[in-house]
């Protein structure tokens, strides 16, 4: 009788789901707070950004080969602005930078190289608008909305 009710109290008792659920998602048990004073919270702030940098991409994810640009990413409500760092001007105009929808892709880079830059998220390509100044080519890209997921396509009629 009394593991009966074990059973009855575990599943009258909906937090024990719901904390086992949360750990699995953050990848097991949470450290657990240490005795003494409270002031020592510390490790609640490494804990936590541990979690999220292990289940958050980086800003700019890079795969390259050859040389590597220095390269930073940030949204806005409606775009996305890509900041690759390009100190010489020649090297810059004999770039050629091509854009999807998913990444940018940077060939003809010094030692012919090429280096490929996953977005965070979707773009509208055609929207792109770049600018070189001062060492730094920028790009500032749309976001691509719901509405652009679909694109025409071309019925011939033989």
């Amino acid at each position: 009788m009394p593991d009966s009710k074990k059973e009855d109290n575990n599943a009258s008792n909906p937090f024990d789901a719901t904390w086992k659920h949360f750990e699995q998602f953050f990848g097991g048990k949470l450290p657990f707070m240490p005795s003494g004073s409270s002031e020592h919270l510390s490790w609640i702030e490494n804990y936590v950004k541990d979690v999220l940098r292990q289940a958050m991409p980086s800003s700019a994810q890079t795969q390259t080969s050859g040389g590597q640009l220095h390269t930073e990413m940030f949204e806005t409500h409606n775009s996305v602005v890509v900041k690759i760092y390009i100190p010489d001007r020649s090297d810059a105009k004999k770039m050629n930078v091509l854009l999807s929808e998913h990444r940018i892709r940077l060939e003809n880079l010094p030692n012919n190289g090429k280096q490929t830059i996953r977005l965070n998220c979707m773009v509208n390509p055609s929207s792109c608008k770049a600018v070189y100044k001062n060492g730094i080519l920028q790009l500032h890209i749309r976001k691509q909305t719901y509405d652009d997921y679909f694109h025409p396509v071309d019925v011939r009629f033989p």
